[in-house]
């Protein structure tokens, strides 16, 4: 009997062939739909939430990129960013630079406004990867050592609060503190910070969106619950926490213009009014440190600048630092004697910090007075 064919009792044949396998026009609308979304949602993430630009160190894995190695030979340093500022009309450069060290050869990450290649903004460690050097690999790859800090003023910034007390070095006496940081840069001071104690509370405010933004690509700059970045006018962020009673247990002051006598801090915080908002913002244990940084070669200006902060804080520090120009002042609430013992007592403390927060090599010599 051929396969598929049946016969019944009364002769009633039935072909049971399977008709061929179609699919109606709505089944292959239906199909195509699920496709074209499926390329939709491919096309989104590639082009939206996927980094706008990857970085692919050449070297890993095979032979060297002869045109990479003789572009690098040679060379101290790899500009690896340029953007200019509408806000401020700065524009901003950052460079990766081999440099030679009391700790041997590391490479570092700068950023310095255009013109002012000498005076960098902020300067920071990187990490290497493996043991790949400047000259064969990219080191835009490498990743940032926040708690590595390369610049004597930053290094005083970072020690100041602990020096007074504001913060203690007891870690878990200082979980939930607020931190105010006028100034952002790269970030390198509320970075430290950040990665010594997760827990303080820190903001950052920064002017030019630009600025954030670099700091953000570059230097590893991160939001998240205890540290973000507010891009607004500092002046008015002053005013306006003044305005709602907020209170901070140190404020930073590192906001800098392009004058050419005393660029920090910016000359639109040089006046009593913001001097009287500034203490009004930091809390009775708290502590207000700023980065002074002076052209001129008698330092009557810093003087001056210190001695008008005194008259809205009970007292105020001045602190040299000897391979740099800048000079910190380190204001509280509380009143500090000029005696030989608490002058004493002081540089013990900031012996003690620096040593603490792993800063004895760059911030080797401070002057207090």
């Amino acid at each position: 009997m051929p396969q598929g064919i049946l016969h019944t009792p009364n002769e009633t044949v039935f072909n049971l062939k399977r008709p061929p396998r179609t699919m109606s026009i709505k089944t292959k609308q239906y199909f195509a739909c699920i496709f074209s979304f499926c390329i939709l949602i491919y096309l989104v993430l590639y082009f939206y939430v996927l980094p706008s630009e990857v970085l692919i160190d050449e070297q890993y894995g095979r032979g060297l990129d002869e045109d990479l190695l003789n572009q690098k030979r040679g060379l101290e340093e790899s500009i690896i960013s340029q953007e200019c500022s509408p806000v401020t009309d700065n524009c901003y450069v950052v460079v990766d630079k081999k440099v030679e060290t009391d700790l041997g050869q590391m490479v570092e990450r700068h950023m310095y406004v255009k013109g002012f290649e000498d005076e960098s903004d902020t300067i920071v460690r990187l990490i290497p990867q493996g043991d790949r050097t400047f000259e064969y690999s990219d080191t835009r790859m490498w990743k940032i050592d926040h708690l590595s800090i390369r610049a004597q003023y930053i290094a005083a910034l970072i020690s100041a609060p602990f020096i007074v007390s504001a913060l203690s070095l007891v870690d878990s006496d200082n979980d939930g503190k607020a931190i105010l940081e006028i100034g952002l840069g790269g970030g390198s001071l509320d970075m430290f910070l950040h990665q010594l104690n997760p827990k303080l509370n820190i903001t950052a405010v920064e002017l030019d969106p630009v600025v954030v933004s670099l700091a953000q690509k570059w230097f590893n700059v991160v939001n998240d619950n205890t540290r973000r970045t507010i891009t607004t006018d500092g002046l008015e962020f002053i005013k306006l926490a003044e305005k709602n009673g907020v209170k901070y247990d140190v404020v930073f002051l590192d906001a800098c213009d392009s004058s050419k006598s005393i660029p920090c801090p910016s000359k639109v915080f040089r006046n009593q009014e913001v001097y009287s908002s500034l203490s009004s913002i930091v809390g009775s244990t708290g502590a207000l440190v700023v980065n002074i940084l002076s052209q001129s070669e008698h330092g009557v200006e810093v003087d001056q600048i210190v001695e008008d902060l005194s008259q809205y804080f009970g007292s105020c520090l001045k602190v040299s630092i000897t391979d740099e120009v800048n000079v910190i002042a380190i204001c509280t609430k509380q009143a500090i004697t000029d005696s030989t013992s608490n002058t004493d007592f002081l540089r013990r403390r900031a012996n003690a910090v620096t040593m603490r927060l792993g800063l004895q090599d760059v911030l080797k010599t401070i002057k207090m007075n």
